[in-house]
């Protein structure tokens, strides 16, 4: 069925009907999870989740950045990855085949299970999972998303927050979690480190919290760093200030480096 599925997918008219008729196809037969493989990795998926209904229709997710990224760590003989807003572990699982030691940072729960199954289904040993959040404080903390029904997009609460303003606060779903800063959990010095940060208007929190990190390690440092508009030019002043120059652009992900 999938590849007649990923087949009509690539047909412009059937674009949005096949993940439409999936979803409903899912719930007539409560099909919500399945194993695919990609490659030489496989993953569990949520086909009710719409980055795992991606990764289900296309067999890929962030095709050209994973690539991109991976170059980069073997032109410049990576030797660690951190993962920060790993999510189920595409990255991370993708990354870490390449014999790279992969941190893993994943603050909700469901997400993290996912993650510790896909590290397992795939017999990974050079993975280190974190079900926690990064930032710029230790503490417990909420994860917000619109829809309880999502399993990626989640934010860390913050009442000041100008993506909150956009919903009614009282039919958002919230989890608890807690947060810690990257610089008590990870102690790298004189290291080569590729860093991808993902975390919902959280980047420049994340920074600050593993500061001693970036400090420490000025052999060879690459950033990719998601990013909206609201949040380009304070992230992009911080970096630059840090001795970081941005290199290159897909989409919203950002390349920085310090050297």
């Amino acid at each position: 069925m999938r590849k007649m599925l990923q087949a009509l997918y690539k047909i412009g008219l059937f674009k949005r009907l096949v993940p439409s008729s999936l979803k409903i196809f899912i719930k007539l037969f409560s099909l919500n999870e399945v194993i695919v493989k990609n490659k030489d990795v496989s993953f569990i998926l949520n086909l009710m989740n719409p980055i795992d209904r991606e990764i289900y229709l296309k067999g890929n997710y962030e095709k050209e950045q994973i690539n991109f990224l991976s170059e980069q760590i073997k032109k410049n003989n990576i030797n660690f990855f951190l993962d920060i807003g790993a999510h189920m572990g595409f990255y991370s699982i993708n990354i870490s085949k390449k014999n790279i030691s992969t941190y893993s940072f994943e603050p909700v729960k469901k997400n993290f299970e996912k993650l510790k199954r896909n590290k397992s289904l795939n017999n990974i040993n050079n993975i280190f999972l974190h079900n926690i959040a990064l930032s710029n404080k230790k503490k417990n903390i909420q994860m917000w998303v619109p829809d309880k029904d999502k399993t990626g997009g989640f934010s860390i609460y913050d009442v000041n927050d100008e993506e909150l303003s956009k919903y009614n606060e009282e039919k958002t779903f919230k989890i608890e979690s807690k947060s810690d800063l990257g610089d008590n959990l990870i102690d790298f010095k004189n290291e080569k480190i590729a860093i991808k940060i993902d975390v919902e208007r959280h980047e420049k929190n994340v920074l600050d919290g593993m500061a001693n990190t970036l400090n420490k390690n000025k052999n060879k440092i690459i950033i990719q760093i998601k990013l909206f508009e609201e949040r380009k030019r304070e992230i992009f002043d911080h970096l630059k200030k840090n001795n970081y120059i941005h290199f290159h652009t897909i989409k919203k992900d950002y390349y920085f480096k310090n050297f």
